[in-house]
């Protein structure tokens, strides 16, 4: 099991979408088919007495990853795409409307906005940590953490930095966002009430120390399996610049200009 999200690529020029799900190429890695589930109901503004949408659905899709997985170009970018745009156009058909929100590139910092950006700054991390959700209400697991490096910088020289959070398995795959409440920073350095999230980055991994106190990076493992324990973890995830989902735009529409 690892943590998905849904990104929308939108071709500029043509009125078409693609929606993905986003994850890291060692989640699928050895996979046939994917598993997810997709809620939906009539309306998820009116909520019902446990807090939920009316009538709320949940339908459960398999797609085989064969043919319909896109592996970012670059090998040394842990990040692929899966192309869920049939069974999500399947339930919009139907004319309900789905509890989840797809990312795309407006989320990510405006040029305005990365000069402001800190070093620290507090992020909000959305999985399935150990594989844990809530199954009932099919909702992932929400922590809130900070940067341990800049988040546009390139830590160690690569496209990626350091969250100050604990990863487990299943955390793969998870996006990261800055997260301002109750107020938020302006491009002129002035506060302003209300909530600002932007995209900024995909956990790939952990940094860990072995018994004998060697520090070393390694990817957070999809399955879960019992193993005995003989690293520890210095609460340190790995994320990949979010910009790097960008690439993966490119190959569902190579005809577009603006990449």
């Amino acid at each position: 099991m690892g943590t998905g999200f849904f990104y929308k690529v939108v071709h500029p020029q043509k009125d078409i979408a693609k929606i993905l799900i986003v994850t890291n190429k060692h989640v699928v890695r050895g996979a046939d088919v994917v598993h997810f589930v997709l809620s939906s109901a009539l309306s998820v503004r009116a909520l019902d007495e446990q807090h939920q949408p009316r009538g709320h659905k949940d339908q459960k899709f398999m797609l085989p990853l064969n043919g319909n997985t896109y592996l970012h170009p670059n090998p040394n970018i842990d990040l692929c795409a899966i192309d869920v745009t049939i069974p999500v156009g399947q339930v919009l058909q139907t004319g309900a409307q789905l509890r989840s929100m797809f990312i795309d590139s407006s989320w990510l910092p405006e040029p305005e906005a990365r000069p402001i950006i800190r070093d620290v700054e507090q992020v909000l991390v959305v999985g399935y940590p150990r594989g844990l959700w809530d199954s009932h209400n099919n909702m992932p697991i929400a922590r809130l953490g900070i940067t341990a490096t800049h988040p546009l910088a390139h830590y160690q020289n690569k496209r990626e930095f350091l969250v100050d959070v604990a990863a487990f398995p299943g955390s793969s795959g998870s996006p990261v966002f800055t997260y301002e409440a109750p107020m938020f920073r302006q491009g002129d350095g002035a506060y302003t009430p209300g909530t600002k999230v932007q995209f900024v980055g995909v956990v790939w991994g952990v940094v860990e120390w072995n018994v004998e106190g060697e520090l070393k990076v390694v990817e957070i493992p999809s399955a879960l399996k019992q193993v005995p324990v003989v690293s520890s973890s210095l609460s340190l995830a790995i994320a990949l610049h979010a910009d790097a989902t960008l690439e993966l735009d490119a190959q569902f529409f190579p005809d577009r200009r603006d990449v």
